[in-house]
């Protein structure tokens, strides 16, 4: 297996990880991800859609990531729910809203707003370098079949 192959394979299964833990906990705490939703500063249909979809959502990326055939689109998914996720940690935190709602539990529910912000900037490189290895790794591909 080659490095970039490799590469791409441990981040999609770090971030396949991520997805499937963060959708499955919304769905076992049915009624904590509703409370938590509910009390963050989008209105009441956003906050409905996004606990009937962001869920299934969720594991339908972390299956994109461990499909081979999937992955291109799933690391993309993942960039955008995560550059999603930190945008609005990210306004929470300027006081735009003028109220800082509580945290959404799951394996993040021990973190503060800044950590949180701190743990998806990071999950957010490590997706964006995903999808630049994989863009190296097909181009390399490519090159390989011409010759």
């Amino acid at each position: 297996m080659r490095k970039e192959s490799l590469k791409v394979e441990l981040i999609s299964l770090l971030l396949a990880l991520l997805f499937v833990y963060t959708g499955l906990s919304k769905l076992i705490d049915w009624y904590g991800t509703k409370n938590s939703l509910f009390n963050q500063v989008f209105p009441e249909w956003m906050a409905e859609a996004i606990l009937y979809g962001l869920p299934p959502l969720e594991v339908s990326v972390a299956v994109m990531l461990l499909v081979g055939k999937w992955r291109t689109w799933g690391l993309w998914l993942s960039v955008v729910l995560m550059g999603l996720f930190t945008a609005y940690i990210g306004l929470v935190l300027t006081g735009i809203f003028g109220r800082i709602p509580c945290s959404c539990g799951g394996v993040l529910d021990s973190l503060g707003w800044w950590e949180h912000l701190g743990f998806n900037v990071v999950v957010l490189g490590m997706a964006v370098w995903g999808v630049w290895v994989k863009k190296r790794e097909m181009r390399s591909e490519r090159l390989e079949a011409r010759d």
